[in-house]
């Protein structure tokens, strides 16, 4: 009996070593696995989502090699694609189901891409929303800044419903979720404003707006950004409509922006908020193409944010 009980106890001590021992090694092998996982890149690309806007979410590439990161955006933007990539709750792919990617090309920051005939059946409604999805989610690699489309080895011309022209290099500057604010075409400019929005997540809505506004463009940006131009429930606006932009200073892809004291109510824990930041850094990259934005108040620094290689 003594002997059993002795056998007992070695028996549940050496047990618990052994699961001590696992505890204390397996979580590195978790992380590991997770952090191999997690290897990739998250890359923006440009989906519809529930309102019908083009907003801007996030895939994860499989891989930080381009032409993969090239093959994933385009492949998630296809309907009923066979993408690894699943596309975020609340959005959908806006180019016909059935198009493949014949060829694809990258010269120095000039894409060209071909694709299938299918690619014409895009909806009157659809077609331009899949141009600004295509152009918009290439150029967000940071290499690649101009985008040409073919369809089965010719350049595609104009939209396939609208016939409305198109030109031979497209690059944001084609705008995205567009409204119109002009009395004439003559001395009109285009802002993209970057709303934020949420489904179960908050995201953001680039809204490109063609003014005859007699303000400089980056106080077209601040002013939408204080207030909701589009008087949509779906869009917020997380920038005090009292902040005031007192003066700027822009430099070759750099801009110091020098605001009242009111931008300090959006400082949390010695950092600008993300919603404020973000909202203002990708509305000035996409319009003026600034890759550096400098925040200050009362003209000192509160906060910067830069493009990431």
């Amino acid at each position: 009996m003594l002997k059993k009980l002795t056998f007992n106890k070695i028996a549940i001590a050496t047990l618990l070593l052994l699961l001590a021992f696992l505890l204390y090694n397996y979580p590195e092998e978790i992380n590991e696995e997770v952090k191999k996982s997690n290897d990739g890149k998250v890359i923006n690309i440009y989906l519809i989502d529930e309102n019908d806007f083009i907003g801007m979410t996030e895939i994860n590439s499989s891989s930080k090699s381009i032409n993969e990161q090239i093959e994933d955006i385009l492949n998630a933007l296809i309907i009923n694609s066979n993408s690894k990539n699943k596309l975020p709750k609340g959005f959908k792919a806006v180019i016909p189901e059935k198009t493949k990617i014949l060829s694809y090309s990258l010269d120095k920051d000039l894409l060209k891409v071909n694709f299938s005939k299918d690619i014409l059946n895009v909806s009157k409604e659809n077609e331009e929303k899949m141009i600004e999805a295509i152009v918009f989610s290439l150029t967000s690699i940071k290499d690649i800044k101009k985008v040409m489309i073919f369809v089965e080895g010719e350049r595609l011309l104009e939209l396939p419903n609208s016939k409305k022209r198109l030109d031979l290099y497209l690059d944001r500057s084609y705008g995205i979720n567009k409204v119109y604010d002009i009395t004439t075409i003559n001395d009109s400019k285009m802002v993209t404003v970057y709303h934020l929005t949420r489904n179960d997540n908050y995201y953001y809505i680039p809204v490109s707006y063609i003014t005859n506004n007699s303000d400089d463009k980056v106080e077209i940006i601040i002013n939408n950004l204080k207030s909701n131009r589009l008087n949509s429930s779906n869009l917020l606006s997380h920038l005090d409509y009292q902040v005031e932009l007192m003066n700027y200073e822009a430099n070759e892809n750099s801009i110091s922006l020098n605001f009242n004291e009111i931008l300090l109510k959006s400082v949390y824990d010695g950092k600008l908020k993300e919603e404020v930041k973000y909202a203002i850094f990708y509305s000035l990259h996409d319009t003026l193409g600034i890759d550096d934005v400098i925040f200050e108040v009362d003209s000192k620094t509160i906060d910067e944010f830069r493009l990431e290689n």
